[in-house]
């Protein structure tokens, strides 16, 4: 009867939805959006931010379930965990399963601001799994926190342990993390690895089992990190932008205005401003973008949506990553 009645409210428009959601007791923002036939199953307490997106064709089932601002759970996607915790701009792309296979009472899934896990990712949250801001996890990824399956009492190891991935993390493709392990801020997991003991942070890991191959000096370019240095960066980034615009917008480019250590007057209606080390002082226009690399913020006033993000996720090939400022 329940799961006829989940179904039932799958069909609805999504403005209708939110109605019913909030008289069942969840915190649901005006913008947020439930794409059809996208099953939530919530025992305890659901919050939706602004602009958070559930695809059609999810399930999500959890006893307490947060998700942030912006962000979004694509189509095709099964989470059933008894607590979700996701933070702000976090992406979870389309086919990913996230499920405590052995419930406990640890079973919880945390992930904070600017995570991205990617297509076909598994991620099992017997224990509890906390993958902290910016952090990527690479398509065909598997993160367990349980290895049990043959009898203790024939002297098989049964393992249980939670999982932390530290800071802008990147496990590339077909990655394998072991119950325990904990990986560091900056690190990296190479293609196809096995990561069963820690990592620290920084390093380069690869191999089966994974041990480390280089250390942060030696991944990091020894480069002056300067605001010439940046200028040039960016200016390279954006011009290449602008050549392939028409093949990731299918419209012609913004204007876009490259700021570094100045206070900024915005006066060119229907522009964006990348700031860098810089304020802005003065407004003059209504319609205009901001990417403030410093603060790690961005936000739309006016511009088409599609143009905008379009710079974003330009930028983001590049690490560059922002917070969505209402």
């Amino acid at each position: 009867m329940k799961l006829i009645l989940l179904i039932f409210i799958s069909i609805l428009p999504s403005s209708i939805r939110k109605l019913v959601y909030k008289l069942m007791g969840y915190k649901v923002s005006l913008s947020s959006h439930f794409g059809p036939f996208s099953i939530i199953d919530i025992k305890s307490s659901a919050s939706f931010a602004e602009g958070s997106s559930i695809g059609s064709f999810t399930y999500i089932r959890a006893n307490e379930f947060i998700i942030g601002k912006y962000s979004k759970i694509s189509p095709f996607s099964f989470i059933s965990v008894p607590k979700v915790n996701i933070g702000d701009d976090v992406k979870i792309s389309n086919f990913v399963i996230i499920r405590s296979g052995h419930i406990t009472k640890n079973s919880e899934l945390f992930l904070g601001d600017l995570v991205h896990i990617f297509p076909f990712v598994l991620i099992d949250t017997s224990k509890k799994v906390f993958i902290d801001e910016e952090s990527g996890i690479g398509p065909h990824c598997n993160i367990y926190t349980h290895s049990s399956y043959k009898s203790i009492l024939q002297g098989y190891p049964v393992v249980y342990g939670d999982v932390n991935i530290g800071k802008r993390v990147e496990l590339t493709y077909n990655v394998f993390v072991a119950p325990g392990v904990n990986i560091g801020d900056d690190a990296i997991c190479a293609y196809g690895s096995y990561i069963n003991k820690d990592i620290p942070e920084g390093v380069m890991a690869a191999g089966l089992p994974a041990v480390i191959k280089r250390s942060k000096e030696q991944i990091i370019h020894n480069v002056n990190i300067d605001e010439t240095f940046i200028k040039v960066i960016l200016e390279h980034i954006i011009n290449e932008y602008k050549t392939n615009i028409q093949l990731i917008t299918c419209r012609n480019p913004l204007p876009i205005n490259i700021c570094i250590s100045q206070n900024v007057i915005l006066d060119k209606i229907n522009s964006i401003y990348i700031l860098y080390n810089s304020k802005i002082k003065k407004s003059r226009i209504e319609k205009y973008g901001i990417f403030d690399i410093s603060q790690k913020l961005c936000y739309n006033k006016g511009l088409n949506k599609k143009d905008f993000e379009g710079l974003r996720k330009y930028l983001s090939r590049y690490g560059i990553r922002f917070i969505t400022k209402s």
